[in-house]
């Protein structure tokens, strides 16, 4: 069982009296973390609907534009808060098989970010009437989402499992 424990003290596991592991967690840190999943969601939220059809893509480029680039700058936010937050550490620390899925996730991270920022790039250079490109740049965004999505599962099993 993992219990938060809300403190101006870091990010730091101790064991409390029963041998259950508490993460002692700063709250404006916290609500750093809260803000920037609700932020991230919110901007995939928005996205998804524009992408799933050529023609609405093409409708909404410049929106589309703003928002990936949107998406790119919440996931760098994101990413770094995830790696501040230390259970990245703390999993490497626990155990074998936590220390590995926690690197794998961990190296994740470049991979996904490198793929947003290149994305948000190539759209906001492509015309929206090269319906091709469009749907290029569709297929990538769809192929992104699910790949962050299943890192995302990932990091909440490593969580509940640690």
């Amino acid at each position: 069982m993992l219990r938060f424990e809300i403190s101006s003290q870091g990010a730091t596991p101790s064991p409390d009296k029963t041998g259950t592991r508490t993460l002692a967690v700063n709250a404006a840190f916290l609500k750093d973390i809260k803000d920037d999943n609700q932020d991230l969601k919110k901007l995939l939220d928005q996205i998804t609907p524009i992408t799933r059809h050529r023609q609405t893509a093409a409708n909404h480029w410049p929106e589309l534009i703003a928002l990936l680039s949107g998406l790119r700058d919440q996931l760098a936010l994101h990413f770094s808060l995830e790696e501040a937050y230390g259970y990245f550490d703390d999993a490497i620390i626990s155990s074998a098989e936590l220390s590995t899925t926690a690197e794998k996730l961990r190296s994740e991270h470049s991979s996904l970010f490198a793929s947003i920022r290149d994305l948000a790039d190539q759209v906001s250079e492509v015309c929206s009437d090269r319906p091709e490109q469009v749907n290029r740049l569709i297929k990538r965004f769809d192929q992104f989402r699910r790949a962050f999505e299943m890192h995302e599962e990932g990091e909440l099993k490593l969580i509940l499992d640690f």
